[in-house]
């Protein structure tokens, strides 16, 4: 896993050529950190992290990823990025319901072609306490289960950073604390930087920086 730092130089994004979402966001996140972007619906934090994610290109500023400006990647690069050097953990989960557990988490090696990939799969279900629920399918499983098996699938091919929208939106008390840890075991154990999206009030004391969106307008927050 090589280290990756992320900086957003002076980000705007423009919906309908005159809706500003983000507003002149400035932000560096260096490797290995968690990081946490607070804010009410609609105040742009699913559009940062998408933009982060190469999956959303800004409309003025910059997106550097190791000094790299992604705006000058080739739509090749920008994929190989979101292959293997990003993982991406929504809302909604996005697991695929005629795939087992085991296949879910596995699917990205299939993509990328690594052979092998058996040994990660079984390692990573594992370390997230989902062994038992390998042969299962995802409405087999609980909302929390299904969490952690896209924090797992997200960190199948050993990205550098890990990107969470709301990922504890949906949950009851005792899934999102679950949920939670696998995002720290995400960071300390498997060395990934790990930016949350999130109003949830529970992750706070989690994190090591805090960031609040509101009107498209970053700021820090004390711990």
């Amino acid at each position: 896993m090589k280290e990756m730092k992320i900086v957003v130089k002076d980000v705007w994004k423009t919906y309908d050529g005159s809706r500003d979402v983000l507003r002149g966001v400035n932000l560096e996140i260096p490797p290995r950190q968690m990081v946490l972007i607070k804010g009410r619906s609609g105040s742009g934090k699913s559009t940062l992290l998408n933009l982060m994610g190469c999956i959303d290109v800004p409309t003025r500023g910059e997106i550097q990823l190791n000094g790299y400006a992604t705006a000058s990647l080739s739509d090749k690069e920008l994929a190989n990025i979101r292959l293997h050097k990003v993982g991406i953990v929504f809302q909604s989960h996005n697991l695929i319901n005629d795939l087992t557990v085991y296949e879910n988490v596995l699917l990205p090696m299939k993509i990328a072609k690594w052979q092998g990939g058996d040994w990660r799969v079984k390692e990573l279900l594992h370390s997230f306490s989902l062994d038992q629920y390998s042969d299962k399918y995802p409405d087999e499983i609980s909302g929390g289960e299904r969490q952690r098996v896209a924090v797992a699938r997200a960190l199948a091919n050993s990205p550098s950073v890990l990107l969470a929208d709301e990922p504890t939106a949906s949950l009851d008390i005792d899934n999102c604390d679950i949920v939670i840890d696998a995002f720290k075991k995400a960071n300390k154990e498997f060395g990934a930087t790990v930016v949350i999206a999130s109003h949830d009030p529970a992750i706070e004391g989690h994190v090591g920086t805090r960031y609040t969106l509101e009107r498209g307008e970053l700021r820090g927050d004390a711990i």
